[in-house]
């Protein structure tokens, strides 16, 4: 049966919800907008009229469909009260009973699809959610729906609101993953469309597969290697790596692997877990890797010789000079690397250190400290067992992967070249120790 429609209001869903009504057959009476253009516009398009005051749609009878804004909807529809006309809302995330006490005959048609502009898609392939306060409505309302739809499923507020849920992360926020892949290659000259097929495999594999049966990527896989060397590459931008991250652990968790101690990647970058930082009482350092890139010049007289960053000097000193306790453990045995570091303010410098977690407790011994109050940074292998007890493990760039893969943050800065000058300066930062007037003096 053809029904008579009012439209309550003009934009997207509006327009698609009333020109597949028109040519399903529906006679579309009114066109409501605050906006004369729009009414106006979708009016001509269904050969109704149309206007701008509430107050002039008419008679109440037919089916009114609210095709507004939650607030806007709640808004007008309490203006009066409806006995002849059915009432609708189209919304996924707004109860059933936005009309009580406002009309006797209410209901939801919900379309769940994404609606830009002009390009409004097939009616038959626009899933409709319907839902009604009475059977008799319900059926009403599967008979309109169906004009226009092969897929109607009847659902109450609650089950729609988490469909609604669910819709933003299938849609809105996988169209916002396109934008920042798109950004990330902006810069390199590459156009968006390099990405367009894959955009189309992977939609056509999750339709056909189901989505976690055509998960793939490093995540899926636990390839912690590519993980860290995405996470590297993103150290320009917090926020990407925080965005990465918790989309990592997210489907790591979802496909059942296992995480243990420090595996995990929600950290990212350090200025995204200020909280944490803030729990930082201390710092521990390699040497070698760290404050120098690694290269060693043997002397005339057998010395070896290393080259350090005078960046990362003055942030020790100031660390030390605020009242953290600072460690060096180092395999090295070298009298100038001790007095450099004495000539800090570094008291606790462990050379010759065989085994470094035994150096490692005993500093925490000392000074009464649990290692998770303490931010430790290593290269390599000798440094592994050290990141696995530190709460704050971390790394230069170019760490061996074996210590990225247990570092809690890997600097944007190679060994020698500031990054230990990059996690001592974020931890007083965080402290509010890092612009005081102190700061300043040598």
């Amino acid at each position: 049966m053809a029904e008579s429609i009012i439209m309550v209001g003009a934009g997207n869903v509006a327009s698609w919800l009333a020109v597949s009504l028109h040519r399903a057959g529906h006679r579309i009476k009114m066109v409501y907008s605050r906006t004369s253009g729009r009414a106006s516009d979708l009016a001509s398009r269904v050969n109704a009229r149309w206007t701008c005051t509430f107050d002039d749609i008419g008679p109440d009878e037919g089916i009114w469909i609210f095709a507004l804004t939650d607030q806007a909807t709640a808004e007008i529809a309490g203006k009066t009260g409806y006995k002849k006309a059915m009432i609708l809302h189209t919304a996924g995330s707004l109860s059933l009973n936005t009309f009580s006490g406002h009309a006797d005959n209410y209901g939801v048609i919900y379309p769940l699809q994404t609606f830009s502009g002009n390009e409004l898609p097939g009616s038959p392939e626009v899933p409709l959610c319907i839902e009604s306060n009475s059977p008799e409505g319900l059926v009403r309302l599967r008979s309109l729906a169906e004009t226009i739809s092969s897929q109607v499923y009847e659902l109450d507020s609650e089950r729609r609101s988490m469909l609604h849920t669910g819709a933003v992360f299938a849609c809105n926020f996988s169209n916002h993953m396109y934008s920042i892949a798109s950004e990330l290659i902006r810069e390199s000259g590459v156009p968006f469309e390099i990405y367009h097929s894959l955009i189309r495999e992977t939609a056509d594999k999750a339709i056909r597969l189901g989505p976690l049966k055509s998960q793939t990527g490093p995540a899926s896989r636990n390839d912690r290697i590519i993980i860290k060397k995405h996470l590297d590459l993103l150290s320009f931008s917090p926020q990407l790596m925080s965005i990465y991250g918790e989309l990592t652990e997210s489907i790591r968790q979802m496909a059942g692997l296992p995480v243990k101690g420090n595996d995990t990647f929600k950290s990212g970058n350090m200025g995204n877990f200020k909280e944490d930082l803030g729990k930082v009482k201390a710092f521990a350092f390699d040497v070698d890797g760290v404050f120098s890139d690694g290269s060693l010049l043997l002397s005339p007289d057998g010395e070896l010789i290393r080259s350090m960053n005078i960046k990362d000097g003055f942030a020790m000193q100031l660390a030390v000079r605020k009242g953290y306790p600072v460690a060096i453990i180092t395999g090295g045995n070298s009298e100038s690397v001790r007095k450099r570091f004495v000539t800090l303010g570094v008291h606790d410098v462990y050379m010759k250190s065989s085994r470094k977690l035994d150096d490692f407790y005993d500093f925490c011994k000392k000074y009464s400290l649990d290692p998770s109050e303490i931010l430790y940074m290593g290269d390599d292998i000798p440094d592994y067992p050290v990141m696995q007890k530190a709460g704050f493990p971390t790394c230069p760039l170019d760490a061996v992967p074996e210590i990225k893969q247990v570092a809690r943050y890997v600097s944007d800065r190679r060994g020698g070249h500031g990054c230990v000058r990059d996690v001592i300066e974020q931890v007083l930062r965080v402290h509010g120790f890092w612009m005081e007037a102190d700061t300043f003096i040598l």
